[in-house]
């Protein structure tokens, strides 16, 4: 069995880490361009907490969670590396973050998903909540889940 570890980033050596694995998916894979993909929450310290999930050490997975105030928690930039999808770790780095959440005093999570990855989101027992719109050249839908 591996082992998958979640990992909050604390400096921009741990940054760099989330930024590369998304730059992978989003950029490389799914043609986001990159204007759109990195922006003014990729910082440490600020209002945005990042971070990345290890698969027997090495990074494989990322995110970033912001507060939207009213005990909402907003998941961004959710990604696994293709080699490591279909094996748990998305699941993990939910529950992870769900774990997070809770501690948190947060009620709720919220996002914008692709829908190619809403049956990925649904088994993990969150719901659609609106129409498809698109978000960098992408078809999503909002979905949320109460904790």
């Amino acid at each position: 069995m591996k082992a998958f570890e979640l990992i909050e980033v604390k400096d921009k050596t741990d940054l760099e880490i989330c930024k590369s694995i998304r730059r992978r998916v989003f950029i490389d894979e799914q043609g986001v361009d990159e204007s759109l993909e990195i922006d003014e929450h990729d910082v440490t310290g600020g209002n945005c907490r990042h971070y990345y999930a290890t698969v027997d050490g090495v990074p494989a997975g990322a995110f970033r969670c912001t507060d939207k105030g009213e005990g909402i928690a907003k998941l961004q930039r959710f990604c696994v590396l293709p080699e490591y999808r279909k094996k748990g770790l998305g699941r993990f780095m939910l529950d992870g973050l769900e774990e997070l959440c809770r501690a948190g005093q947060y009620r709720q999570i919220e996002f914008g998903a692709q829908c190619r990855a809403v049956p990925f989101y649904e088994k993990c027992g969150y719901r659609v909540v609106s129409g498809i719109f698109m978000d960098a050249g992408i078809e999503h839908v909002k979905m949320e889940k109460p904790l």
